[in-house]
């Protein structure tokens, strides 16, 4: 396996937090959020990837999603819940935990 699939594997389960603390931030439809996504360093999501993990947050009812007319379409947009905010608040804490631990290993704490 290459460096680029190990990469897109560890990355893969940070794609759900990434995108609640966007939701976070303001309210997004599907493409702004890969967009975003696409812009950062550390992620990179093909169009139609984003889609089954919002259907999943929706699901979990860390999201809610409502249509709205944009230009003559219909477009859907995605909010955090509290729920989602309360997710987004542990998932950080657990990060923070487990870089400490590694900071330990290496030496640095």
């Amino acid at each position: 396996m290459d460096n680029k699939n190990n990469n897109t594997q560890y990355l893969k389960g940070l794609f759900e937090i990434a995108i609640l603390m966007m939701l976070q931030k303001k309210t997004m439809y599907g493409y702004e959020l890969t967009k975003e996504l696409k812009e950062s360093k550390c992620f990179s999501i093909s169009d139609g990837s984003i889609y089954p993990i919002l259907k999943r947050l929706t699901a979990n009812d860390y999201v809610d999603v409502f249509s709205e007319e944009y230009e003559g379409r219909i477009r859907k947009y995605y909010r955090i819940t509290d729920l989602g905010k309360a997710l987004v608040e542990n998932r950080l804490k657990e990060l923070d935990s487990i870089i400490k631990y590694f900071k330990e290993i290496k030496g640095m704490d």
